[in-house]
């Protein structure tokens, strides 16, 4: 019993370790600019859009409600690219007031709504993709642009080809930065005054902003290990 107990208090202080270990990492790597660039690599398309390309169709990959973050950023890039006549499809898991909420949104926007259809199976990337391989089949070899989260594009994309979809690209849905000045220098903040004003834009935002950076694309790395395990990219 007492052998037991030192190695389940040795295996607790193993494991102790190295997730302190890895959470110190994941605190420095948020002082530099990587998180950044993991998170633009996994919203880039590994074939990079040609400016030529004029998609006849475009798929909008949601799942999430209505409204909300990722599902509006996710239209206003849809409804931009929409203005070529292109086909809008949505992959959206069953949700009438969600499916009318999105239809709006992009008429608002000056779609067509006999541009707008929705393929409502599947609870996964790949089902998605999979089930809109079954309706129409006829997209295999026609130009696709695929608009999700950033940090799902690639794997988006490598599903779409996995399954044998052979013109796609793929197109985050990234938020734009802001340009007008954040800093406190000289400007009056009032409250206690014992405590020191943190003034670095850094550490207010640009810290926070990447350790949340750093949560998307380590979640996503492993997505992606698991769909090249099960071979569905």
């Amino acid at each position: 019993m007492k052998t037991l107990v030192r190695i389940i208090l040795k295996t607790l202080k193993i494991a102790s370790i190295t997730g302190g270990c890895i959470f110190f990492i994941l605190l420095l790597l948020a002082f530099t600019s990587a998180p950044f660039y993991m998170y633009y690599h996994l919203g880039t398309d590994p074939n990079r859009m040609e400016k030529s390309f004029a998609p006849e169709h475009i798929v909008m990959l949601g799942g999430a409600g209505m409204p909300s973050q990722g599902n509006l950023i996710r239209l206003f890039y849809t409804a931009g690219f929409a203005q070529s006549e292109a086909e809008v499809i949505i992959l959206h898991p069953e949700d009438s007031l969600c499916q009318q909420a999105m239809t709006q949104e992009l008429i608002s926007k000056g779609i067509h709504p006999d541009k707008i259809t929705f393929v409502t199976e599947g609870s996964n990337t790949h089902s998605q993709i999979l089930q809109l391989k079954h309706e129409r089949p006829e997209l295999l070899h026609q130009d696709l642009l695929v608009i999700t989260s950033p940090e799902y594009v690639r794997r988006s994309v490598k599903c779409f080809r996995k399954l044998g979809f052979t013109s796609v690209h793929g197109q985050g849905a990234f938020e734009a930065t802001v340009d007008f000045d954040l800093s406190l220098k000289g400007k009056k903040v009032e409250g206690n005054e014992l405590i020191p004003l943190v003034e670095s834009t850094n550490l207010r935002y640009t810290f926070w902003n990447y350790l949340k950076l750093e949560i998307d694309c380590f979640r996503e790395y492993t997505a992606l290990a698991y769909y090249k395990f099960k071979g569905w990219i």
